[in-house]
């Protein structure tokens, strides 16, 4: 029969035998349900994932662990919801910012049309707040989680910015290419370029922004953004 794994679907957790299967005469062996299928010891499917991924960041990871519960009648830790929702959002970033870098690359082999055209017009926009944030830290009581008994940490609460801008033709509204990052606006400007790209940015664009009164902004998103205008 061979090992049995478990595996998470939408309907509960399941167990999959995963037997070894071993070629005497060739001297070689596989195990079909994890190299062939991909399913991996103690793996979620993608309707599990999803589901973790859209409750986490709606909201509180408890709370997305007992809304789990209530949509789908079986219990997951909150802290396995963390944990699933920071590696989407790193896979995420990742792949967002590999579009970008191909978008800039496009830019720079980009031949440029002879003469301006009509419609060859992009408005950018720029926004942000500051949000609540906090990480564990390792704290200097002795005392232990009730749980788990792991030594009790504490969190450090900080406030910080979180900047979101589009890009678009001035004339297609639902034309549009957004970026965000939880930086200040000159870390956000190199991929607002990129979205303005997008969105059919070349040396003969004329291109608008909408943006805060922000020192220095203008004068940054000049350096990225050939022929802009802003207006707050």
């Amino acid at each position: 029969m061979g090992e049995k794994l478990k595996y998470s679907v939408i309907f509960g957790i399941v167990e999959i035998n995963s037997p070894y299967l071993w070629q005497k005469q060739e001297g070689w062996g596989v195990r079909p349900v994890v190299e062939k299928l991909g399913i991996k010891p103690g793996d979620r499917s993608i309707a599990v994932k999803r589901a973790l991924t859209d409750f986490g960041a709606e909201e509180s990871f408890g709370q997305a662990a007992k809304r789990f519960q209530e949509h789908y009648g079986w219990t997951i830790e909150r802290g396995a919801i963390r944990r699933e929702v920071e590696a989407i959002a790193s896979e995420a970033e990742s792949y967002v910012e590999k579009c970008l870098l191909a978008l800039e690359t496009k830019y720079k082999n980009l031949v440029p049309p002879k003469k301006r055209t009509g419609w060859n017009r992009v408005l950018v926009e720029l926004d942000g707040c500051q949000i609540r944030t906090g990480i564990l830290l390792s704290g200097n009581s002795l005392e232990l989680t009730p749980l788990r008994h792991l030594k009790k940490r504490f969190r450090k609460i900080d406030w910080r910015e979180v900047r979101v801008g589009l890009a678009r033709p001035v004339d297609k509204k639902d034309s549009r290419t957004f970026v965000a990052r939880m930086a200040q606006y000159p870390e956000l400007l190199p991929q607002l370029h990129s979205a303005a790209v997008d969105q059919g940015l070349s040396i003969y664009t004329l291109v608008f922004g909408v943006a805060e009164v922000v020192n220095g902004l203008k004068e940054a998103t000049d350096n990225q953004i050939h022929q802009f205008s802003v207006y707050s």
